[in-house]
């Protein structure tokens, strides 16, 4: 009798240990729930700028007063941080309100900009406007954009995607109260 309780025991044993290793193995081995967060984003992604054309403009250096190539417009699309537009000022004078228009040679989808201020941070915006266009005739404005006097870049989403071909951006006050405006690189994205 006591060898039959003790097989009972030991039968018990083995199975109760099979379940618990069989809940245990189901357990482990089932999938782990996937978490998705749909509010996360991509980073932006920053359109190409091969063959954009600057089209109009109210005033840029274009006498190469600090260095080759420097002053003009297409140096805000450039790439090159170290690289400004600038109002003239070698020769003559500059008269605000100064803007430029870019021809990105077809409509793209728009949800920001990065603006890089000169990087001597002198004659930095402090407040601009931008405005888009697909006919370079009527213009909707995409609102008013404060900046930093800094040398990081200064990102600026919109409220919602726009299509566009052509950007104007206006220059509406610069930090130290001067006629002249310089930003060194300005970024559209997607």
């Amino acid at each position: 009798m006591k060898t039959i309780i003790k097989q009972k025991k030991i039968l018990f044993t083995m199975v109760s240990f099979l379940i618990i290793t069989l809940l245990t193995i189901s357990y482990s081995c089932s999938p782990d729930a996937v978490l998705v967060d749909t509010n996360l984003k991509l980073p932006p992604v920053s359109l190409d700028t091969t063959g954009w054309k600057v089209i109009n403009y109210s005033s840029q250096e274009d006498q190469d007063g600090e260095g080759e190539g420097n002053g003009r417009v297409w140096n805000t699309f450039d790439g090159k941080p170290d690289t400004f537009w600038h109002t003239c000022w070698n020769g003559c004078t500059a008269v605000p309100p100064h803007f430029f228009v870019v021809d990105m040679q077809e409509s793209q989808k728009i949800n920001g900009f990065v603006f890089l201020q000169r990087q001597s941070l002198s004659r930095n915006i402090e407040i601009l406007s931008i405005e888009i266009s697909d006919d370079n005739s009527t213009w909707t404005s995409l609102g008013e954009f404060t900046l930093e006097k800094s040398k990081s870049a200064q990102d600026k989403p919109l409220d919602k995607e726009v299509t566009a071909r052509y950007f104007r951006l206006n220059v509406i006050k610069v930090f130290d109260g001067s006629n002249n405006a310089a930003l060194a690189e300005i970024t559209v994205y997607f």
